[in-house]
C-alpha cells in the first residue's frame, strides 16, 4: 500500500474532497455533483475513503439490505487501484464473524481500474446491471394501437394497485428473483414495494389488460433531483404466459410517450442481464432505441 495511506469515514458534510475522484471514475456515465455524493453517503450505512497526502485515492459505501451486505458507489484513482482493494478488504474483514448465509455483494462499474481492485477479493461475478438511456423527442405519440384483445391504460384508470403490482412482480420473477429474495426479503415485501410505486405515481404507470386481468405493467417516476428532465423507469414486466405477443413493446412505447408528453428530456432504466448476452428486457430496451450507457457487475459470495 502507498506509504502514508489512511482510511477515514465520510459524512454528508465532508464530501467535497471526493468530487474529483468520483467524476474521474463515473465521468460521462453518471451525473455526479455534490448533492449526488451527499445522497450516496446519506443513503448508506456508512461510507469510507482512502487518502494519501490529503488526496483521495478510493471510495466505497456500504448498505445492508434484507439478505445482502452491498458495497456500492466504488471510485478509485486510476493510477492506484490497490487503494480501493485495500479499502474493500478492510470493510469485508468486518464480516468474517457475521452469521453464515449472509451474501456479500460488490457492485462494480465495468471499467479496468475498478475491476482490477475487485478481482482479488474472492467474490464471483453473478450478473450485469445495464444502464439504458433514451433521449426523448418532442413529437406526437407514435405508438400503434394494441391488438383488439389487449387494452393498455394508466393505473389511475385501471384501479386495484395490488393486482397491477402482482402482475409486475410475476413478470419480474423470471430474471429478478435475486432482487425479490435478497434485496426485498421475499415476494410479499416485494409486492408491497411495487404497490407503493404504483400508488405514488398512478398516472405514470401503465397496465396491459387482457381477458379482464392485468398481464403486464410498466411505470416511471421523476428523477429525485432533476425532476423536470429525467424519467426513471421501473421497467417493463409481462407475466410469463403472455410474453412474445408484443405486450412489452406496447407498454414501453406508451411509457416513453407518456414521459415525453409530460416534458421529460430523457428516460433511464437499470436492467438485469446475464454475464453473457442480454436478458429479454434489455433486448426490448435496446431494440426500442435505448442506448447502453454503463455496465455494472454484481460480485457475490456467501459468508
Amino acid at each position: 500500500m502507498r506509504q502514508g495511506i489512511r482510511l477515514a469515514r465520510v459524512t454528508a458534510d465532508n464530501v467535497e474532497p471526493l468530487l474529483g475522484l468520483l467524476r474521474e471514475t463515473y465521468g460521462g456515465l453518471e451525473d455526479i455533483d455534490g448533492e449526488v455524493v451527499r445522497q450516496m453517503v446519506e443513503r448508506s450505512d456508512y461510507s469510507l475513503a482512502a487518502f494519501a497526502g490529503g488526496e483521495p485515492l478510493a471510495f466505497a459505501s456500504l448498505q445492508t439490505l434484507v439478505g445482502v451486505v452491498e458495497l456500492r458507489n466504488l471510485a478509485v484513482d486510476n493510477s492506484y487501484p490497490r487503494a480501493l482493494e485495500a479499502l474493500l478488504r478492510h470493510i469485508l474483514s468486518q464480516y468474517t464473524t457475521a452469521p453464515s448465509g449472509k451474501i456479500i455483494r460488490i457492485v462494480a462499474l465495468g471499467v479496468p481500474s475498478v475491476m482490477e481492485a475487485v478481482a482479488p477479493l474472492g467474490l464471483q461475478p453473478r450478473r450485469r446491471i445495464l444502464k439504458v438511456r433514451w433521449l426523448l423527442r418532442v413529437t406526437e405519440n407514435t405508438c400503434a394501437d394494441p391488438e383488439p384483445y389487449l387494452s393498455i391504460m394508466r393505473a389511475s384508470e385501471a384501479g386495484d394497485p395490488q393486482a397491477i403490482a402482482r402482475a409486475f412482480l410475476e413478470g419480474l420473477s423470471t430474471h429478478w428473483d435475486w432482487w425479490i429474495t435478497l434485496d426485498e426479503g421475499g415476494p410479499q415485501r416485494g409486492l408491497e414495494e411495487i404497490r407503493r410505486w404504483v400508488e405514488d405515481n398512478p398516472h405514470r404507470w401503465h397496465v396491459a389488460i387482457q381477458e379482464g386481468k392485468p398481464v403486464g405493467a410498466a411505470g416511471y417516476a421523476p428523477h429525485s433531483r432533476r425532476t423536470r428532465e429525467i424519467a426513471w423507469l421501473a421497467g417493463v414486466a409481462v407475466t410469463p404466459s403472455y410474453r412474445l405477443k408484443g405486450i412489452g413493446r406496447a407498454l414501453l412505447c406508451r411509457l416513453l410517450s407518456s414521459a415525453r408528453d409530460e416534458g421529460f428530456k430523457e428516460a433511464v432504466v437499470y436492467t438485469y442481464s446475464p454475464l453473457l448476452g442480454l436478458a429479454p428486457g434489455a433486448t426490448l430496451y435496446v431494440k426500442s432505441r435505448g442506448l447502453i450507457q454503463a455496465e455494472y457487475i454484481h460480485f457475490e459470495k456467501v459468508i
